[in-house]
């Protein structure tokens, strides 16, 4: 009887675990790092990256153009000196991305976005 007691309270003590474990919301965040180089493999300080989504300002789509405008900051930063460029959205997406240096001229790549990680890509400008 007692070896019975244990093996239901441990039974029940694990139901409960996983139930509350399982009520937890799962993070959706979707984190971009673009890295710009050049063809030798140098990084590229300075660089201005924007991610968009040129179909959506185009095609008149109100929620996700507004989602991604181009007067968001959110969706432009400048490469620091490893290269990169940092990007969280709220929403998985395949985006726009554009870089452009004063020296370097400039590169058009895509990223796809996914809930809940992170996603790297790099770019290269070959000028």
């Amino acid at each position: 009887m007692l070896r019975s007691l244990k093996l239901f309270t441990l039974l029940s003590a694990s139901a409960m675990l996983v139930l509350v474990s399982s009520c937890k919301r799962e993070d959706t965040t979707c984190k971009a790092i673009i890295k710009v180089i050049r063809p030798t493999g140098v990084a590229v300080s300075g660089a201005n990256v924007t991610l968009i989504s040129n179909w959506a300002l185009s095609s008149g789509e109100g929620e996700v153009a507004g989602y991604l405008a181009d007067s968001s900051k959110t969706n432009k930063e400048i490469t620091d000196a490893n290269g990169e460029a940092r990007f969280e959205f709220k929403y998985p997406a395949i985006l726009d991305v554009e870089v452009t240096h004063i020296a370097y001229g400039t590169a058009e790549d895509l990223i796809k976005l996914e809930p809940g990680e992170t996603v790297t890509k790099t770019v290269i400008l070959e000028q």
